[in-house]
This record gives structure tokens, sequence and C-alpha cells, in this order.
């Protein structure tokens, strides 16, 4: 699902919901959750085990489903626009810049994002190719961002933060649901079916896009139109000695001739996991998956990659106390790169291996302090092992008071691009690889705090620090020039949040951070912008209201502010996006959506600085949510 200009028309067609009366919708009172009950939420991205999150010792935010429903999102990305430690910007129709701590582009590579424990990982850049990869969001459970290294649990490549969507279990989406969604210059379908075959839960779904061309400053279309199609399943099975679950997609994007704005793709998945007890109690987990990808560029890029991956974890019963966490995996990804004008890689077919193994503790010193340590050793193709420790201490004060500090060492391993990039696509060529390049590494301190207030008033804020250490960057005045790492520096700043329960039927949120970005180059004292590591703007915030007025209507705001970008410069820009919507009976809702609102069009993100920034607009919406 993706942004989509102009007005849209939703209609949703669901399985019957049992729950009636008051002021509160059957939806709402299924799904939603006070601060009390979100506080008690359980959170397994910080630690690999659930833990609430009011005493998980890191940065994390949860998305509820709630949180989805009561927005004005209409795609992914625009969802995790409601984490205020995350960077979102729009590129144009269907290419996102998303990032957290700095170091957002395009192509961002430090941020690590799951979903049911599949790596949505590109092997091309170490990163996420956000256009490739969709879900229903009526299907989504949570959310969960966390801000800061994660490299112990999910390896290299979780430098800045780690996304873990997770998804519903098949039982809990049983019926039928239907969603249509249109407008002037595209829209979305969705079908979804949920019920038991023999003694497995099944949800079976279908999804369509079709997204109208951006405007560049000049008025003139971009050629970024494009459509996509995807089908899926997920099964659940628990029987006597575990649980079983199997989940598949597959999507095709791009019925015309290919071009860089509006690529063609082809890519699937295919997920297996099982989750049981050993003799003696102990919890474990196997998990397998493997992903295939081909995506068109025309003259940019033409790629295909086949990913494998399976990972082992194990939580053993300490006769001594504490919790221990182990496992080990290992992951191969071939790799085949078809030269264009514009784009070579050589060698053009790579197979590229990573293998790990980890070991996290977590111990009470005493009965509110409690220490986490772990370790992980993960070999990669390129520059073969790396250490990823993390150290964590939690102090709970009282019962929803808890302090936090930790200390991580946390690696992004060279990608394709980093290694084998040849531009253009033939001699003689400007860039010739980075045969000397090594991991970018970060020294991550970080200082937290977790709080409740009974009447109402959750909060959390973050002080973090982090340190690189050979940054890429190239030679100044060398031809070819070659991918090094030169560029060393920082980033600190602060990140916060809370919500506040004002009354029964009104709930506050407000979030932000503020960041200082400092890097140089060896070779170019004087120099302070490095685009290619970033475009970050120095501060963002965000204010959401969420009203339940009376006769069953909601109305819900979310005001956004964010700082201007320094290279290539992009004003600061003010969005404002609504959402007005009424539970007409128990079976029919309406609702109006509206998306920046306080102007008729701005720039979010520019792809480079050597063409015209796709401007986005306006958008009107009008949902129609149907339970028969």
């Amino acid at each position: 699902m993706r942004r989509l200009p102009g007005g849209l028309i939703s209609v949703i067609v669901a399985a019957p919901l049992s729950v009636w009366g008051g002021e509160h919708t059957a939806l709402r009172q299924l799904a939603d959750l006070s601060l009390e009950q979100l506080a008690e939420v359980r959170v397994t991205s910080v630690s690999g085990r659930a833990e609430r999150l009011q005493e998980a010792p890191a940065s994390v935010y949860v998305i509820t489903a709630t949180d989805i429903r009561r927005s004005a999102a209409t795609s992914l990305p625009e969802v995790l626009r409601l984490a205020p430690n995350l960077q979102v910007a729009q590129v144009n129709a269907g290419i996102w810049a998303i990032s957290a701590r700095g170091g957002n582009t395009a192509i961002a590579n430090k941020l690590l994002v799951l979903l049911d424990g599949r790596t949505l990982y590109s092997t091309l850049f170490a990163g996420v190719i956000w256009d490739m990869h969709d879900v229903v969001l009526e299907d989504i459970e949570r959310i969960e961002v966390v801000s800061g290294p994660g490299g112990t649990l999910w390896g290299a490549n979780a430098v800045n933060g780690v996304i873990n969507i997770v998804t519903r279990s098949a039982a809990q989406t049983h019926g039928a649901l239907v969603s249509v969604l249109r407008s002037h210059s595209g829209g979305r379908e969705a079908l979804r079916w949920g019920g038991t075959v023999g003694p497995a839960h099944v949800r079976v779904w279908g999804l369509a896009t079709d997204n109208g061309a951006t405007t560049r400053l000049d008025g003139t279309d971009r050629e970024d139109a494009r459509s996509r199609r995807q089908v899926g399943f997920r099964a659940d099975w628990t029987g006597t000695s575990g649980h079983l679950t199997l989940i598949g997609d597959l999507a095709r994007a791009g019925d015309g001739e290919a071009t860089r704005d509006a690529p063609n793709h082809h890519n699937g998945s295919l997920l297996a996991r099982w989750a049981g007890r050993l003799g003696d109690g102990s919890a474990y987990s196997l998990q397998g998956y493997t992903a295939l990808a081909e995506r068109d560029e025309r003259i940019a890029l033409n790629n295909r990659s086949r990913v494998h991956d399976l990972e082992f974890r194990h939580e053993p019963r300490l006769a001594t106390g504490g919790k221990l966490l182990w496992g080990f995996g290992a992951r191969q990804a071939d790799d085949i790169n078809t030269p264009t004008q514009l784009v070579a890689l050589e060698p053009a077919d790579r197979t590229l291996r990573w293998a790990h193994l980890f070991v996290q503790h977590q111990r009470a010193l005493s009965a509110r302090l409690t220490l986490t340590a772990g370790v992980k050793a993960e070999r990669n193709s390129y520059t073969g092992l790396e250490w990823l420790p993390n150290l964590r201490l939690a102090w709970r004060h009282e019962p929803d008071q808890t302090s936090w500090a930790a200390v991580s060492r946390a690696v992004r391993a060279p990608s394709r691009i980093d290694r084998d990039l040849r531009l253009p696509g033939s001699p003689p060529y400007f860039i010739a690889g980075g045969p000397n390049f090594r991991s970018e590494v970060a020294t991550v301190l970080e200082v937290g705090h977790h709080g409740r207030v009974r009447d109402g008033l959750t909060w959390s804020a973050t002080l973090f620090h982090q340190r690189y250490d050979g940054l890429r960057a190239g030679i100044p005045g060398q031809l070819p020039a070659t991918v090094e790492n030169l560029v060393d520096g920082y980033v600190q700043g602060v990140e916060a949040w809370s919500r506040w329960q004002m009354t029964r039927d009104w709930r506050l949120e407000a979030g932000g951070l503020v960041q200082r970005k400092r890097l140089r180059h060896p070779l170019e004292p004087g120099r302070t912008v490095f685009p290619d590591l970033g475009n970050d703007p120095r501060s963002q915030w965000t204010l959401r209201s969420r009203h339940d007025l009376p006769r069953r209507v909601e109305l819900d705001l979310a005001l956004r502010r964010v700082g201007s970008l320094p290279a290539p410069a992009v004003p600061a820009y003010t969005a404002l996006d609504l959402r007005l919507a009424r539970q007409v009976s128990p079976t029919l809702r309406l609702a109006l959506l509206g998306q920046n609102l306080l102007d008729a069009r701005h720039v979010e993100f520019p792809l480079d600085a050597t063409e015209s920034p796709s401007q986005i607009g306006r958008r009107l919406a009008f949902q129609i949510v149907w339970t028969p």
C-alpha cells in the first residue's frame, strides 16, 4: 500500500464482530489499549525474549494496531511516521528514505528491518528497498521500533536501529476482508480470508496497488507511476510439542517498460518456524526462510538475488538464576547483476555467506538492578569475523519507573555496492569499486528513562552518542575513484515522547528528536557536508490527538514538523493529517482522511542533486469500512 495523490475511496469488508455498545465501537473494544495496558505490552526486539515495554533497557517505541487504524496512513512507510524516533521522508511515488539517528538516504544502510522474523535485506547495499515490500495494514499486530544498535541479537547492519513488524497470527484473523481504495490517479485493492483447514489456522490474501505520478518543482510529471500485485498466506498450527508457523508471499510490480523512477520487480519469500520446548522445559526455536528478488531499473540497475537463511535459538533453564539466550545461524545470498548503461558490478555474479553465534545473559544484581551482557561473533564474505558486544544496565526505581544505560559496538558490513560497484557500466570507470573497504564501526553510548504517572501520563527520553569510524568515502581528485573508509565522526542527540490520557475520551501524544552530526574527512579538513552519508534534519517533532466524540465519532489529528535538510538543501515543512470517522452501525464505519493539509505540495527528500525533486501533494480520502 502506498500514499496516493488525490481523493481516495476505501471499502473494507471484514468478518462480523460480536461486541457493541455505548460510545465504543466493536473494533475499538477489541483493539484499543489504555496507557496502563500499553505499558504492559511485551516487546521482543531488545533482549530477544518478551519483556514489558516499560522495563526494556532501550529506546523502543511501539506502534500498535490501534495507532495504525486511527491514523491517516495508507502505506507501511506512512505508518512508520507514527514512530517519533524514526526519520521518514517520501522521495517520489514509490521511493522512501527511512532511518534512525541520522544517515538517511534513499539507500540508507544502517537500519535493520524484520517482518515476522524475516530480514528485509538487500544484498546490494545492506538496506531495505521499500517499494519491494508490502503488507495488509489491518493484519499488523504491532511494530517495535528500537533506535540504537541491536547487533548482538540481530547482527551487522543493526547499527542505528531495528524495526520489527509483527503481524497477527492466522488464528486472530478469521473471516473475510475486502478493501478497495481508488482515486483519479491510483488505488489499492486487498482481499483476505481466514479460517481453519484441518487442525491449522490459515490466512490467505491478495493485494494490488497502482500509483499515479508525482510532479517536479516546475510542475511537470515525473515518470514514476507504477503498479504492484502481491499474494500471500500464513498458517499456524499448535500441537502438544510446539507451534508451527508458515508464511509466504509472491509479488510482481510494473506492467510497462522499466525506468529508474518506476522499476519492474518480482520477488517472493517462504518462511517456516518451529517453536517448542525441550525435555527440561527450556524454550527453543528453529527458523528458515528463502527469499527471491529480481529488479530492473533499465539504465540504472538489473539485479537478481536469492537468499537462504537458517537460525536456531535456545533459552536454557539456569539453576543459578538469570536468563540465558543463545543461538547460531547461517545465510547465503546468490547475487547476479547484469551491467547497464549506468551500473556494473564486478564480478557480475557473487555468492555471499554469513555465519554467526551469539550469547546473551541477563541477571538481577539486586531486587531493582538488572544487568544484560551479550556478544555476537559474525563472519561475512568480505571482512571475516566481526565482534558485536553489548552491555545494558537497568534500574527499576518503582514498578513504572526504569532508568537504563548501555554501551554497544555495532558494524555495517560491506555490501556489493561498497566492494564491487563500477560507474558507469563500462570502462573508463568513474568509480572502480572498493577492494580495501572494510566494515563501518559504531561505538554507542546511551542513557534513558521510561516513566509512568498514575494519572495517565507515560514518557520516555534517551540521550545518545554514536561514534563512527571508517564511514564510506572516496579519495578526492582520484580517478577512477575507489570506495574507502575515510570519514570519522559522531552523531549525538536526544529523543523523547510521551502519551497523556487527558480524559476518558481524549488522548494526546507528543514526540521528537534533536540531533547533531559532526563528520570529518582527513584529506578534506574543511569539509562538513557528506550527502552520501545522510541528509538529515537537526530536529523534528510530532503532536497527535485522539479524541472519541459523542455518537461514536472519532477525531484524530497528527501535526509534524521536519527541519530543513542541508545537502541537497530542502526547506523545513509542517504537515497536518486528519481522520474523522463515525461508526454508523455495528457493521458500517465511515471516515474522511486528509494528508498534508497545510500546503498544496512540498518537497520531503531529493533523490540526488542532479535532478528536480518530486513534490508531495495534499491528499483527501473517503473510507468505508463494512463488517457484514
